[in-house]
């Protein structure tokens, strides 16, 4: 069994969500005290951790190549990249959160259909795909995600128009949406077969079902740490294992997630604390999610190019 989990730990996740799904049906709804600890506990875990492994991803890449792998250089473009991001975000809010939405879905699409090939076809199924995840999680909890959208940009006549519409077709969006996503995977794998398993997309499913029954945050942080960030992590480990120094296991390669890990918990506990001593009244979410999505363009590129390398 143990062997099994290590193999498989997404049933590790399966397992959580009946878990939180089940006390709701018979004990009530979860404390906000409790939803934060769930996801806390997954963005700790897992959630920051993957993304903390960027720059051992860069360096064996630069190894590879033969090339002078510098950590100075990489946290400079990375840092470049936030920034010019940050100040999309300031100058156009609307169009850097449409930019969000459209990146994040072929991030998840990347990590969720492995082994596709860079056709037109499996790279719009791709995109679809991790679009149709968002789209499901939000559209699903209309109630607690239109004032975080209207929050974020600047509640904008026509994203809200656009938004409201989605959400009263949310039926039928996701119906069509699916439709659509399940033919165009059967015109890629007829243009170019892939392995397919079967029982890894079952996994998926069942992940994404349990997100209806939760409330958005932990809804959110059951896909996003509990199966996008793991999946993450085992392509991560199946990359470094070709090369020269191979990782021994996922433990050691999460040990060496740990101290970019502390450090960003730190910014974010940093950031809080200005927060609340100079902008007490202010409404922080709008920032925190401009924060992470900025944090997260870049992790992005790097996931990208490790997928072109990976095949």
């Amino acid at each position: 069994m143990s062997s099994y989990i290590r193999r498989t730990p997404t049933c590790l996740t399966i397992g959580a969500g009946l878990l939180v799904a089940g006390y709701q049906y018979w004990v009530g709804p979860l404390s906000l005290s409790a939803q934060l600890f769930f996801c806390i506990g997954l963005l700790a875990f897992v959630g920051i951790p993957h993304g903390a492994l960027d720059h051992l991803v860069e360096q064996e890449h630069s190894l590879r190549q033969a090339q002078r792998f510098s950590l100075t250089r990489f946290i400079i473009k990375y840092l470049f990249m936030i920034g010019a991001y940050g100040l999309g975000w300031m100058v156009f809010p609307v169009l850097s959160f449409i930019l969000f939405l459209l990146i994040s879905a072929w991030h998840f699409g990347e990590t969720d259909l492995e082994h596709a090939p860079e056709t037109g076809y499996w790279s719009l199924t791709r995109l679809l795909a991790g679009g149709f995840v968002l789209a499901f999680i939000l559209v699903n909890h209309a109630d607690e995600v239109t004032p975080v959208i209207a929050r974020i940009v600047k509640n904008d006549v026509f994203t809200m128009q656009v938004w409201n519409g989605a959400i009263s077709q949310r039926g039928p969006l996701l119906r069509g949406w699916a439709t659509l996503l399940g033919v165009l995977a059967m015109l890629a794998f007829g243009h170019q077969p892939i392995p397919v398993n079967g029982w890894r997309l079952g996994r998926l499913g069942v992940v994404i079902l349990l997100t209806y029954t939760l409330p958005l945050l932990p809804a959110f942080m059951l896909y996003f740490g509990g199966w996008h960030s793991l999946s993450s992590f085992g392509t991560i480990l199946s990359y470094l294992q070709r090369s020269a120094n191979p990782v021994q296991s996922i433990w050691k390669l999460w040990y060496q997630s740990v101290p970019l890990t502390l450090l960003a918990f730190g910014f974010l506990f940093a950031c809080s604390s200005i927060w609340n001593r100079y902008l007490p009244l202010g409404d922080p979410l709008p920032y925190l999610f401009i924060l992470l999505s900025t944090i997260t363009l870049p992790h992005i590129q790097v996931m990208h190019k490790l997928d072109r390398r990976y095949k």
